[in-house]
């Protein structure tokens, strides 16, 4: 596995400008988001009602009436709310894109081509991938059709037994780990189908590798969430400037880790499926 990390850490390097566009992408993305979201939720929070304040159980219980009232009748919040959804449908819409994009630049790269094929990549595998994408998420929400009734029984139960929420926690972990194996196996054909290996070929070699690609994915998931600890670790500790410019920062080491696995487990794949 050591191998596979280290050929990924190559391909990483070979692709520099890409990770410096991603970096931009999601700098860009965060700062907008932050300033779409911070514009609808200080003002509402300005209105919450002060401890100090006289009364501030009935000031309380008039807020989240008025909260209620407003998200079912009030204009502007159901347009806020729309907006939101649009744009979190926008990020879904461009990820498999930039996808299609990476392993473009990935396959070129293994043939011993050099070049920009980040952008070729996307308008030539852009909607294969974005079928993949489509399928992964249509499978891994197929469960919650069964899930859900039961995972609302226990919820309305608990009130009364809150022990009852462990029961939810199989439920949780098995969706979870189905939802993991869905998503390695279509990536693994995403490469075949983006190479020109064949699918059934992809899904053989996923099938076949499955430990170590899981194992390289939690290595990286884990250096991915790290990040995110430090970002919340330091805003807790060290609020301010230091807070400030960690959270703008953290973008390149996820981007980075982001590629990184990508690139691990494609070289994973490639040399299982050259072995066979």
């Amino acid at each position: 596995m050591r191998s596979y990390i280290t050929r990924g850490w190559g391909s990483v390097k070979e692709q520099l400008y890409i990770l410096i566009l991603l970096f931009i992408y999601r700098l860009l993305w965060g700062y907008f988001l932050y300033r779409f979201v911070r514009s609808a939720v200080v003002p509402a929070l300005l209105r919450y009602p002060s401890e100090n304040a006289g009364g501030s159980a009935i000031g309380r219980l008039l807020y989240y009436i008025d909260a209620q009232f407003s998200l079912s009748s009030e204009p502007d919040v159901r347009r806020w709310l729309w907006t939101l959804l649009v744009l979190a449908g926008v990020r879904l819409l461009a990820t498999p894109f930039i996808r299609a994009g990476l392993l473009h630049e990935l396959h070129q790269e293994s043939r011993g081509e050099r070049g920009l094929f980040f952008f070729p990549g996307m308008k030539k595998y852009g909607l294969p991938v974005l079928l993949f994408s489509a399928a992964e998420w249509a499978l891994s929400l197929l469960p919650l059709y069964w899930l859900l009734p039961e995972g609302r029984r226990l919820i309305l139960s608990s009130y009364w037994e809150p022990g009852l929420l462990l029961k939810l926690l199989p439920f949780i972990l098995g969706w979870l780990l189905y939802a993991f194996i869905i998503r390695q196996i279509l990536l693994y054909m995403q490469f075949g189908y983006t190479t020109g290996a064949g699918l059934f070929a992809s899904l053989l070699t996923a099938l076949q590798c499955f430990l170590p690609a899981a194992a390289l994915r939690i290595l990286f998931g884990l250096a991915g969430l790290s990040i995110f600890l430090i970002c919340a670790v330091t805003g807790l500790l060290c609020p301010g400037l230091p807070a400030f410019l960690i959270r703008q920062l953290a973008p390149l080491p996820s981007t980075l880790f982001d590629l990184w696995g990508l690139a691990a487990q494609y070289h994973l794949w490639r040399g299982r499926t050259k072995a066979s």
